[in-house]
């Protein structure tokens, strides 16, 4: 597969640059809407990772309306420099090779879905407040996304 130039955004970044209460929603804004040469990558798993928070009232204390989640992510996707990148075979099979190396339960099976996404993609930096999730993956680099001055 070819490799994909930019870099992968984890849900909780999503999630914080739409919760306004959070200490880390000003970097993680700045990070969604400031164009810049990098290339934001997402996929439908994050999208729908982010639905499922933003409107669980035990996940944020905010919680959106179904409604207003839904408008988000088409306003996200309109940006040029926000691209998804699809789930395919390649990806599902990869995610089956890390699944035999790695012995997960539950939720964490979609961390390794993004991996699986990013390694299948060629795309080595992810943005994520998640960090610790991803370091058995020397190949990806993880970046926590930085307030704009």
């Amino acid at each position: 597969m070819k490799t994909v130039d930019g870099s992968f955004v984890d849900a909780n970044v999503l999630v914080y640059a739409a919760t306004e209460d959070d200490l880390r929603h000003r970097a993680s804004l700045d990070l969604l809407e400031t164009v810049s040469a990098d290339t934001l990558l997402v996929s439908c798993q994050v999208l729908s990772e982010f639905y499922s928070v933003i409107t669980n009232p035990r996940r944020v204390t905010s919680p959106y309306a179904p409604e207003k989640a839904v408008r988000f992510i088409p306003g996200l996707l309109g940006a040029p420099h926000v691209k998804v990148l699809p789930m395919t075979l390649e990806v599902e099979l990869r995610l089956l090779a890390i699944l035999d190396f790695n012995e997960v339960r539950g939720a964490a099976v979609y961390d390794l879905q993004i991996a699986a996404t990013m390694l299948a993609h060629g795309v080595s930096r992810l943005y994520t407040y998640n960090g610790k999730d991803f370091a058995r993956f020397a190949s990806i680099e993880v970046l926590e996304p930085q307030v704009v001055q």
